[in-house]
């Protein structure tokens, strides 16, 4: 397993969203309700940046040429390739993230 980087909670945004930089990968990291989901920030269709899409419940729509990625798994819902998805979950008032 990959080690975990700590982000705190507060470096979330009013809208539960921020890009942190882990071993040289920018990586959009959201909060949706009490999960906290983890994915590259560059789209795979054009690497347009995920951080700017629409949430609607479990799915992430990139702003630009509207792919939809299924936050829980990075699997696309509209579109032919899968958004780089890491492990992330709450620990008290920290974000781990896995990435290898």
């Amino acid at each position: 397993m990959a080690p975990w980087h700590r982000v705190p909670l507060a470096a979330l945004g009013a809208n539960g969203r921020a890009v942190v930089n882990i071993a040289g990968r920018k990586v959009a990291v959201f909060r949706v309700g009490e999960s906290v989901y983890a994915l590259d920030n560059a789209c795979p269709h054009e690497g347009n940046p995920l951080i700017e899409g629409e949430i609607a419940g479990d799915t992430l729509t990139c702003a630009y040429h509207l792919w939809r990625f299924d936050l829980a798994t990075g699997a696309c819902l509209s579109g032919d390739q899968p958004a780089r998805r890491y492990a992330a979950d709450i620990d008290g008032d920290e974000i781990r993230i896995a990435v290898a």
